[in-house]
């Protein structure tokens, strides 16, 4: 061999030998894997990887709820961006539950997961750019994963079912709760400092139609930076209008005192009813008691308090097995305030408006400038009263908020012609009552000619 020949050979080897170096790697990891203690340890370690799948699940009944009581929105301009991320998220998840795939972390995982999805997919199915990658991750991690094929199948068979079942009662019920009129949006935005967002609404229905607005809270929804989830069940329908027609709905800013001093001399005896919470906010819990009958209360709230109603039949027969002493309906307790939020009750307190000092208002959340909304010089909304009323409160949030439609519909600045309406309702009017008039000139001339006939008659009866 000549010496060039060498060289080559021996550059060959050269660059075989890391090669061969990281084979031999590979393979005493492996052999390794093999042993009894190799197994053991790969089993904790994807015993380990299998809990990153409860964040996932963690993540997959949050966007459900979202589903349920938000609106998603994905600006065009950013769903390109949107979906590169969930289909990032969409791979890592889908990696580590394959790798855990047979872990019962991950396998239950996977099947409770299958019901939060139809939410997500009932509500978001017009967004393609979530669709695609969340339905691939859903059939490659359930056909893959762990459980048996038997009951694999069987639970594949009930999801389906519950899809098709869900999807059928929603759009059912959607449908049967769907008002019988027609409604146009002739203006939506947002007030000035961004606090609340309003409709102008017109709706024509079999009658002379109205025109209402409606306003619901504009900082309760979650942003982030590819798309926002726009909270539904807030809005409140704060004007109507009846007859159908347009108006001037003018948003305007008020100081605290201001509002304050128009509302009681407007009515001097004004108050408000404060919740436990705007109690506490006050110091009014303090001293505060309540003398609440017996029968007011349900059976979890009287044994609470150690006492039975005898005419709870169940009360009456187990009375010394739920320790209770039995009292008649007439019984009253006297509660205070702790006691009462301790059983369960809702303590109240109505309170003068000309009783309450500017820092007490500032205490209760009223901002010191607030937004009203007039109509014609008339103000139908004002921040302040929807504060202390806690109207945009969650816990005042509308529990059939899903049901609303995840797509606004268009708004069109134009509305209704009300002129055309008129003019259509005029010539069926008329059309009416002038085809009744024509019947009731046409029975007129009849009995007019039966009148003649008969006088005719009578008078040929005479001559003869």
């Amino acid at each position: 061999m000549s010496t060039k020949a060498r060289k080559k050979a021996a550059h060959r080897g050269r660059q075989a030998a890391p090669a061969d170096q990281l084979r031999d790697i590979i393979e005493s990891v492996r052999d390794a894997v093999q042993t009894k203690s190799g197994r053991s340890f790969m089993g904790v370690i994807k015993f380990l990887v299998s809990l990153l799948t409860l964040l996932y699940f963690k993540g997959v009944v949050r966007m459900a709820y979202n589903s349920m009581f938000y609106r998603l929105d994905i600006p065009s301009d950013h769903r390109g961006m949107y979906c590169f991320l969930v289909s990032v998220v969409c791979i890592f998840f889908g990696a580590v539950m394959l790798f855990t795939r047979r872990q019962i972390v991950t396998r239950i995982v996977i099947m409770l997961s299958m019901i939060f999805y139809l939410p997500i997919i009932l509500f978001n199915y017009r967004y393609m750019v979530l669709m695609v990658p969340l339905t691939i991750l859903i059939a490659v991690t359930y056909l893959a994963s762990g459980t048996s094929e038997g009951p694999k199948t069987i639970f594949g068979a009930v999801f389906i079912m519950i899809y098709i079942l869900g999807t059928f009662v929603f759009l059912t019920v959607q449908s049967i709760l769907q008002p019988a009129t027609e409604e146009k949006v002739i203006k939506r935005d947002v007030t000035e400092n961004g606090k609340y967002r309003y409709s102008i609404v017109q709706v024509l229905d079999q009658g002379d139609g109205n025109t209402y607005v409606s306003v619901e809270p504009n900082d309760m929804d979650i942003e982030y930076k590819h798309c926002k989830w726009y909270a539904k069940g807030y809005a409140k329908e704060i004007y109507h209008e009846r007859p159908l027609d347009t108006f001037d709905a003018q948003w305007q800013t008020q100081s605290r005192a201001e509002i304050t001093r128009e509302l009681i001399a407007h009515n001097p005896n004004i108050s408000f009813t404060l919740d436990a919470e705007q109690m506490k906010l006050l110091g009014l819990n303090v001293g505060y008691a309540d003398d609440v009958n017996i029968s007011q209360l349900s059976r979890k709230q009287r044994h609470k308090l150690g006492f039975g109603w005898d005419d709870d039949v169940i009360d009456s027969k187990f009375a010394k097995l739920f320790r209770v002493t039995l009292v008649d309906d007439e019984f009253s307790v006297s509660l205070d305030f702790d006691k009462m939020v301790e059983i369960g009750l809702k303590p109240t307190y109505d309170l003068r408006l000309s009783r309450m000092s500017d820092d007490n208002l500032a205490a209760l959340g009223v901002p010191e400038e607030n937004e009203v909304l007039t109509v014609g010089e008339k103000p139908v909304f004002r921040e302040y009263v929807a504060m202390l009323e806690r109207t945009f409160d969650p816990s005042n949030r509308e529990l059939m908020a899903f049901l609303e439609p995840n797509v606004l519909p268009p708004v069109d600045p134009e509305g209704y012609d009300l002129n055309a309406i008129r003019r259509e309702r005029e010539a069926a009017l008329k059309e009416k009552y002038g085809d009744e008039d024509e019947d009731d000139k046409k029975s007129d001339k009849k009995s007019d000619s039966k009148a003649d006939k008969k006088d005719t008659a009578a008078d040929s009866s005479k001559a003869d």
